[in-house]
């Protein structure tokens, strides 16, 4: 979706998937994240071609994003901050719609307070488009490289990172916002993507 409003706010240029993929494989060959990653990369192109006759969608921009969303993991593990390593490599290469996305999926979005208590840029981050608000779900619908339910992939989460209050201090929030965005998305399009995620990578 060419929005220009978007172009002018996120400047630099496209990541094509080839391009994509060849940057996720030279960073984490088959490392575990890598993993998630290309199976989030088939729900979102599944996706894409569901929502195509329904509504406009960048179904190049969403395969990119869900592909992208997790490149931070190659620099930290860290729940949070592997985002903030994402939007910092991708921004590096010029690709700052997709280093938009490396943020806004985790926790479901930071605001601009919590941003900058990260060191990054003095603003909000936020899902706003339908691609935005599609990669936290898609992400929350793939364990690894497996279908699963958002209510499971949360509890999942909880338990992978006991010793991390700051992250479980967000987990609820987080777990809430994603079902908001899955619930309109059913709603307003027609389509599951918890059904998406267990027929794409069932």
């Amino acid at each position: 979706m060419n929005n220009p409003l978007l172009q002018e706010e996120h400047p630099g240029t496209g990541l094509s998937f080839p391009a994509a993929l060849a940057l996720v494989d030279r960073l984490g060959g088959d490392a575990l994240w890598t993993r998630h990653c290309r199976a989030a990369a088939r729900v979102a192109e599944r996706a894409g071609e569901l929502l195509a006759d329904r509504s406009p969608v960048d179904r190049e921009f969403l395969r990119v994003a869900a592909l992208v969303h997790d490149i931070g993991r190659h620099k930290t593990q860290d729940p949070v901050l592997h985002g903030v390593e994402g939007f910092r490599f991708l921004s590096s290469l010029g690709h700052h719609r997709e280093a938009f996305v490396c943020v806004c999926h985790i926790q479901c979005g930071l605001s601009r307070r919590e941003a900058l208590q990260f060191g990054l840029p003095d603003r909000d981050f936020l899902p706003r488009t339908l691609e935005e608000r599609m990669i936290p779900v898609i992400d929350s619908v793939v364990e690894l490289d497996r279908p699963t339910t958002i209510d499971a992939r949360f509890a999942s989460l909880a338990r992978r990172y006991p010793h991390n209050p700051l992250f479980l201090a967000t987990v609820d929030r987080s777990h809430r916002r994603v079902r908001a965005l899955f619930d309109h998305i059913e709603s307003r399009y027609g389509i599951s993507l918890e059904k998406v995620a267990a027929e794409a990578l069932g």
